[in-house]
């Protein structure tokens, strides 16, 4: 979990402070932290908005805060990203990569892909959205399950659930698999030949597509690596950092009305 951790002393802030000064600052620091922490998710989210060209809700609110507690002489509070998501990815995890630099986060798209063997080969290693044959900023959510069982790559789940397995999936067969260097694989022949039939005779590039009366129609291109973001396209520390510590101090002496 992305966590930021600052810590401060109040009199290095204020200076020399009096007796009532020092009665009022323990109610002073903890009102000025809830607020530090309340404008920094706040502040996280507005970046994030900024920073990332295609968001969405989820992940503009998985920016969090909790508030100040008690702990010996100290107060404690905490400013983090969410890690949890009980339907899709979590944003702790997909957001990483690009404050770390580090490579694209494996969805879970990308895992049911590698389970089924359809990824992970020395071609074929990571499956991108094609965005350009949807005129949208990012597929719909569903767009990647019914791609799944499209292509029947969630049969092992339809056999160990409770799904009744003698009613077809109402996309099965409606998406198709094209692997990389299709017409070359040995024993690929039959899938090459249905990917013909299917596209007025022709191979497309590898990928997943939707199957059409017109053709084929790409949604996810095959790329032979996995992607990878620079490091500093979101700082989520440096922001947390930042924010924390200047509405911390402008709060706490306004809190002691200096």
């Amino acid at each position: 979990m992305a966590t930021a951790q600052i810590t401060f002393d109040p009199k290095e802030i204020l200076g020399k402070i009096d007796e009532l000064e020092k009665t009022l600052l323990p109610r002073a620091a903890n009102n000025a932290l809830h607020k530090a922490v309340f404008e920094t998710s706040k502040e996280l989210s507005k970046r994030a908005g900024q920073d990332f060209a295609h968001t969405v809700p989820f992940t503009l609110k998985s920016f969090l805060y909790r508030k100040p507690k008690s702990i010996g002489e100290q107060i404690e509070a905490s400013v983090f990203i969410r890690d949890d998501a009980p339907k899709g990815n979590a944003p702790a995890d997909y957001l990483s990569p690009p404050m770390t630099g580090s490579l694209a986060y494996r969805t879970r798209f990308q895992r049911r892909l590698e389970r089924k063997g359809i990824l992970g080969g020395e071609m074929d290693k990571y499956m991108m959205p094609a965005l350009q044959s949807t005129n949208r900023s990012h597929l719909k959510k569903c767009e990647y399950t019914r791609a799944l069982w499209g292509i029947r790559a969630m049969e092992d789940i339809r056999v160990q659930g409770s799904m009744n397995t003698k009613r077809g999936y109402k996309t099965s067969g409606k998406y198709i698999w094209v692997p990389s260097n299709l017409s070359g694989l040995v024993g690929a022949e039959s899938h090459a030949s249905l990917v013909r039939s299917l596209n007025k005779g022709k191979l497309p590039k590898a990928g997943i597509y939707k199957v059409l009366k017109s053709g084929l129609r790409q949604k996810f291109i095959s790329l032979d690596y996995i992607p990878k973001t620079s490091k500093g396209k979101f700082d989520f520390l440096a922001i947390a950092e930042d924010t924390v510590g200047d509405i911390f101090e402008t709060e706490l002496i306004k809190n002691l009305k200096r």
